[in-house]
């Protein structure tokens, strides 16, 4: 039952487009001098994915509010 409850989860959470952006935001900042990328880059792809995931909301609240 608990690993049919993760699964479940994981499909839903991997299924919106908000948490894929935040988990490629948070791997941005992380990986960001491994991949060789300077801070000002980092930041601007960050800020970029914030918007996608408000832009996201938005559509999210439209959709919903039907």
């Amino acid at each position: 039952m608990k690993k049919w409850i993760i699964t479940q989860t994981l499909k839903k959470i991997l299924g919106s487009r908000k948490a894929i952006y935040t988990i490629a935001a948070i791997l941005i900042t992380i990986l960001s001098d491994t991949l060789g990328m300077d801070a000002e880059t980092a930041q601007t792809l960050v800020y970029s994915i914030m918007a996608l995931v408000l832009g996201q909301s938005v559509a999210d609240i439209r959709i919903n509010s039907k």
